[in-house]
């Protein structure tokens, strides 16, 4: 009988401790959350940092829909002219890039390796279709 009075009150501990609402058991005075700082399953959770309170906003942000599209950008499609400037840049940067990994040993190397790879395919004759 002493092992089924200890196996009930084992559940209902456990029922106290998985049905207890999550606002009793982050108050401080809260004897569940007492208990479970006891048994190691619940801690105390300290002040933020510094840093962490000073890039929180001032405010709660406003609420967004799930299913409501995001506003449009503000700035003006780009012209002909715009788009090439940015094209040229785009260029400059994949030019600078190119010479950064040609300068580089292994990378060369994986990049002639590649090349060889893509003619040995290229040469390889394809295999006639069966039907």
């Amino acid at each position: 009988m002493g092992i089924a009075r200890r196996t009930r009150w084992g559940a209902a501990a456990a029922a106290a401790c998985v049905f207890a609402s999550a606002a009793a058991a982050q108050e401080t005075d809260s004897p569940l959350k007492s208990v479970m700082k006891l048994f190691g399953f619940a801690t105390h959770v300290g002040e933020p940092a510094d840093f962490v309170v000073k890039s929180r906003p001032e405010k709660e942000t406003d609420y967004i829909p799930v299913f409501q599209p995001p506003p449009e950008p503000a700035r003006k499609v780009l012209d002909d002219k715009g788009l090439g400037k940015l094209k040229g840049d785009l260029d400059s940067v994949e030019k600078r890039a190119d010479g950064i990994r040609n300068a580089f040993p292994p990378s060369a190397k994986a990049v002639a390796e590649e090349k060889a790879q893509q003619a040995k395919a290229a040469k390889k004759p394809a295999a006639p279709a069966s039907q």
